[in-house]
């Protein structure tokens, strides 16, 4: 696994994962590609569709459908050179209760089962050079484990980020977001968007602007033939007039509440990251961190924190399957200036990943363990102190699922 930045096209990995570069001698009609999905062409015309399935077996709790999503991206002919204009949509059949009420009524399919859905102009071959999109999609802090077609399960994912959700800091958003390849080891995002209301909010806003961010990436070394790849990102985000909310300290699996802090007012958050892959053993391995530090000026509070993970490749055959196995361990600080001491969690993560034998990496099942302790001040620790979790994930996905 790679960080996101560098592997997805202006924050929307379901999008640049679906885009494969056409060719002059693109065959018409319909095709099966595991790296992208479903694609009609039909010459400069392409529609490509996807879709992936989760579900999470908790042995000591609630068996659930974690995601069930569909999408897809229209790319039309070019309009000038160097320029496509592309459609991209997601929806999400999970977040409103859509199979238990069906189509119709607030519960039914509507505009809040939308988590994509923006109109782009692009590079013709390759959305990674350039991209310039409009419209409802993730923020560029997120990383690919945070996005909708991400290649991470969903139990694995950035503790820190996950709880930064809970000032809606790194979600879906309404805006604008570009993406410029410089050169083969430069990248620049940037973005304005309104982190306060999107499409799938009760009450959407559109005040583009209200989220201002920007992210530099850098591929010093990407050698595939030596298995070795280097990425490294950068970012700055200053999000205004949050209101009313609280910044949530939750287990690393099941989110479970833990405690937390006012957080309101404008936050400015400074993100770094870091992924080195190479061969252990003639066996692909990666290893990659995270930093986060926020700061919300009128709650006057702050967080930071980030992990740090190894992930080695034991295994990789099509009779026997692909098997990966993680260590990983994340820290979160959360103080405010009003309580004595800060809260610290943290949470020690271990597990395989195994993409099944005979699929073609398009169904994953995904073990994790949890040992998470917090500790700090009454004010802000309000749920327990130590906990212990397991759970499975089963995904089924029109996409590959690849790690390094």
């Amino acid at each position: 696994m790679a960080v996101a930045a560098a592997v997805c096209a202006a924050g929307s990995a379901a999008a640049d994962d679906a885009v494969a570069r056409p060719t002059a001698a693109a065959p018409s009609g319909w095709s099966f590609k595991p790296d992208a999905g479903y694609v009609y062409q039909s010459g400069d015309f392409k529609l490509t569709t996807w879709g992936f399935a989760e579900r999470l077996f908790d042995p000591g709790g609630h068996d659930a459908y974690r995601r069930v999503r569909q999408g897809a991206e229209v790319d039309f002919p070019p309009i000038a050179s160097g320029l496509r204009p592309a459609l991209v949509y997601e929806i999400d059949l999970t977040d409103s209760n859509f199979f238990d009420n069906g189509i119709g009524g607030r519960s039914g399919f509507g505009r809040r089962d939308f988590e994509n859905l923006f109109i782009a102009l692009q590079d013709p071959d390759d959305p990674g050079r350039f991209r310039v999109l409009i419209g409802e999609n993730t923020h560029i802090l997120s990383r690919d484990d945070n996005l909708s077609s991400g290649n991470l399960a969903t139990i694995n994912r950035s503790l820190i980020l996950e709880e930064h959700g809970s000032v809606n800091s790194f979600g879906t958003q309404f805006g604008v977001q570009v993406q410029k390849a410089f050169s083969d080891n430069l990248t620049l995002q940037l973005s304005a968007q309104d982190n306060r209301g999107s499409f799938n909010t009760p009450e959407p806003r559109y005040r583009v602007g209200n989220s201002l961010a920007a992210k530099m990436i850098l591929t010093p070394l990407n050698d595939p033939g030596a298995g070795r790849k280097l990425s490294l990102g950068l970012a700055l985000d200053r999000t205004g007039s949050i209101r009313d909310r609280t910044f949530t300290l939750a287990t690393a699996i099941a989110q479970t509440p833990l405690g937390g802090v006012a957080a309101t007012g404008n936050k400015l958050t400074w993100e770094a990251d870091a992924a080195y892959t190479f061969p252990l053993a003639g066996h692909p391995t990666t290893v990659e961190g995270e930093l986060i530090y926020s700061s919300f000026s009128q709650s006057r509070s702050a967080v930071g924190g980030g992990y740090a993970m190894l992930q080695w490749s034991a295994f990789e055959t099509p009779r026997s399957g692909d098997l990966d196995l993680f260590l990983r361990y994340d820290l979160v600080s959360l103080e405010q200036d009003s309580i004595v001491g800060r809260a610290t969690q943290r949470a020690i993560r271990t597990g395989a990943n195994y993409n099944l034998p005979y699929t073609r990496k398009l169904a994953n099942l995904h073990l994790e363990y949890a040992h998470n302790t917090v500790s700090g001040p009454a004010a802000i620790v309000t749920g327990d102190r130590l906990k212990d979790e397991f759970r499975v994930e089963l995904r089924i996905s029109l996409q590959q699922y690849v790690r390094h």
